[in-house]
């Protein structure tokens, strides 16, 4: 396991990295883009939300092709298309062009993160994907410890060779995908039959092992995907991205509102990112501890909306910093449990499926969660009302799994009770 960690993980971290950034690094450049664009709060909500559009027409299928392509393969030639289409952004002039650019980049990305949870199930047996996963995942957050200030530094080059600066953030911020397109097409096996650093003792252990997690989930097979504990788990995943996409969306905004000038609000920002990226393990920990994974989603889904909750009561304050890291420990923490939870459910290509299904249903958070903040912020004429109404759907996220979590707790109750 740890020959492929090294093998493997650091690798799909940087590329993860680049893949939350160049969705994300609208936040930033919103700060400027707003006011060049002439948008409102609503509008910039609905205009970034419809990078979701573009995801739920492209996820299912671009999930699936990379198994027929290949994880490199595939990988590599998303990269290079949605490094392009983040550069490109910067060619819009108005909010309909930033609809089309935001739908584009949205198709691309699409079938890039549930094709990586996919492809970590090919190479570790389910009892260590919590701590693979919280590994992998903490780059998340390192997204924005890294990209507000850069977003910051190049926001300030507003006018350097005559480009606002705002552009420069989507086209410094693009391109990187597109270099290292080439490094995962070179490196990254498409599974362990053809990593030529394992032994042949070793990836006869590791297709055994795995092969045997199969045979112990393929009960469930395609059934699996109109199973109600399925279907719980892609609406908890929305209502986790509605809220978390509204606060990760309008983080700027909020931060701006607080009193920071555009300079400092991408420092301000890598607060709350840094400290949910050092408790990202933590969750993975705790998450293969606990006896039912579930209960430590619902943790999650918990801090998020206290922390939401919290920030919308300090506004305008720059208190209201405290409460909103909370939410996004919770938030950033929540995608370890979750997503340890699917593969339990599904093996073989079904878990392509139910992992692409589900996360479609989570992306839609992408587009729920900034309409709703953007639209909620209009309404009530302060970012923290439309932080009370985004902090919502989380609620309902933590009762859905909490419900999920008693269903999967009631038949190893009932046995003994049988078997007398």
């Amino acid at each position: 396991m740890t020959v492929a960690w090294w093998r493997i993980v650091p690798l799909l971290a940087i590329t993860l990295l680049l893949n939350f950034l160049d969705r994300a690094n609208i936040s930033f450049a919103a700060l400027q883009m707003d006011r060049a664009l002439g948008l409102s709060n609503t509008t910039f909500g609905v205009a970034a939300g419809f990078f979701s559009i573009g995801y739920l027409v492209a996820a299912v299928p671009s999930t699936l092709a990379l198994q027929a392509v290949g994880a490199r393969r595939w990988m590599s030639l998303l990269m290079i298309i949605w490094g392009l289409c983040s550069a490109g952004t910067a060619l819009i002039s108005n909010p309909a062009e930033l609809v089309v650019a935001r739908v584009v980049l949205g198709a691309a990305e699409a079938g890039f993160s549930p094709g990586v949870l996919l492809y970590l199930t090919y190479w570790f047996p389910s009892e260590y994907r919590g701590r693979v996963l919280s590994s992998f995942l903490v780059i998340l957050p390192a997204g924005l410890v890294i990209g507000g200030p850069v977003s910051s530094a190049l926001l300030s080059w507003d006018g350097f060779l005559g480009i606002a600066g705002w552009k420069w953030v989507f086209i410094i911020e693009g391109l990187p995908a597109v270099v290292l397109a080439w490094v995962v097409f070179r490196f990254l096996p498409d599974g362990p039959d053809d990593a030529r650093w394992l032994s042949q003792e070793q990836r006869d252990w590791l297709t055994r092992r795995l092969g045997s997690v199969a045979v112990q989930g393929q009960k469930a097979g395609w059934r699996a995907l109109a199973n109600m504990q399925v279907t719980s788990l892609a609406l908890a995943l929305l209502g986790i991205t509605t809220s978390g996409g509204a606060a990760v969306t309008f983080l700027p905004l909020v931060i701006r509102s607080m009193g920071f000038s555009v300079g400092h609000t991408g420092l301000v920002a890598v607060l709350p990112a840094l400290v949910a990226m050092l408790s990202v393990p933590l969750w993975g920990v705790w998450t293969d501890r606990a006896p039912r994974r579930e209960l430590v989603a619902v943790a999650t889904c918990s801090s998020v909306a206290v922390g939401l909750w919290g920030t919308a009561v300090l506004l305008p304050s720059a208190w209201a910093l405290f409460p909103l890291t909370v939410a996004f420990i919770g938030y950033f923490g929540s995608v370890v449990p979750f997503w340890s939870l699917p593969p339990s459910l599904l093996t073989g290509a079904n878990v392509a499926a139910g992992i692409a299904v589900i996360n479609l249903a989570g992306n839609l958070g992408g587009l729920t969660g900034p309409s709703l903040m953007g639209w909620a912020s209009d309404a009530t004429g302060s970012y923290g009302g439309g932080i009370t109404v985004a902090a919502a759907p989380v609620v309902v996220s933590a009762a859905i799994l909490l419900m999920h979590a008693v269903r999967s707790i009631q038949p190893s109750v009932a046995s003994p009770t049988e078997g007398t």
